[in-house]
């Protein structure tokens, strides 16, 4: 089932349908590769069981925790990418991208060498632009997202984000871009931040593929 959510932005009124969007602004981990990614147990050693930005809380650490935090996240996300699945409905939506030829860019939280594993075993193409976070920003940083629509070659207000988590929710709110969730599961308060809302990637699919501009 397809909703709109966020209201406190703009008129909900003045949002296209995502099928409408010029370019597609695309979450990895969770949108296209399944990765199981589980970092209890570094949020457990380092900052007491705490949900918080893992990437930039480790930096501020003092070392030698910094070192030994950074190496951790690395650490699972090279052993989750070496276990990655495609998620279903990831190749359709690939797929409609082509057949629309809607420019779209992976931006994700990742290292890059775990990205390009998990898109091997996947057995999915990267797009051209492919950003992580050896990149100058990540996301909720809206600097990424204006990056990745720069090297597209478009507006970034032309642009949607789709994903899966509260940061690829965020960083579209701070670029006032659309956003659309997949994977609507949790009942978290931030799920309400998107725009358009899915409970898989197939359903998303399924919408734009049915969406007829009036």
């Amino acid at each position: 089932m397809t909703t709109l959510n966020r209201k406190q932005v703009r008129d909900v009124s003045s949002i296209g349908h995502p099928a409408e969007s010029g370019a597609f602004l695309v979450d990895w981990d969770g949108v296209l590769a399944d990765t199981r990614l589980d970092f209890a147990s570094l949020r457990s050693k380092y900052f007491n069981g705490s949900i918080v930005p893992l990437f930039e809380s480790a930096s501020a650490l003092l070392e030698p925790y910094r070192s030994e935090a950074l190496a951790g996240i690395r650490r699972i996300e090279m052993e989750g990418a070496a276990a990655a699945t495609a998620v279903e409905g990831a190749g359709d939506f690939i797929s409609w991208l082509a057949e629309r030829r809607k420019p779209w860019a992976v931006i994700s939280r990742n290292c890059r060498d775990s990205i390009f594993l998990d898109a091997k075993r996947c057995g999915i193409t990267l797009p051209p632009v492919t950003l992580c976070r050896e990149d100058p920003f990540v996301k909720p940083d809206f600097r990424a997202l204006k990056l990745a629509a720069d090297r597209l070659g478009v507006a970034l207000g032309d642009c949607v984000m789709v994903g899966d988590y509260i940061f690829d929710l965020q960083a579209a709110q701070n670029a006032e871009i659309p956003s659309v969730l997949v994977r609507k599961k949790t009942g978290a308060d931030w799920e309400q931040m998107a725009d358009y809302a899915y409970s898989t990637v197939s359903e998303f699919v399924e919408d734009l593929r049915a969406f007829k501009a009036s």
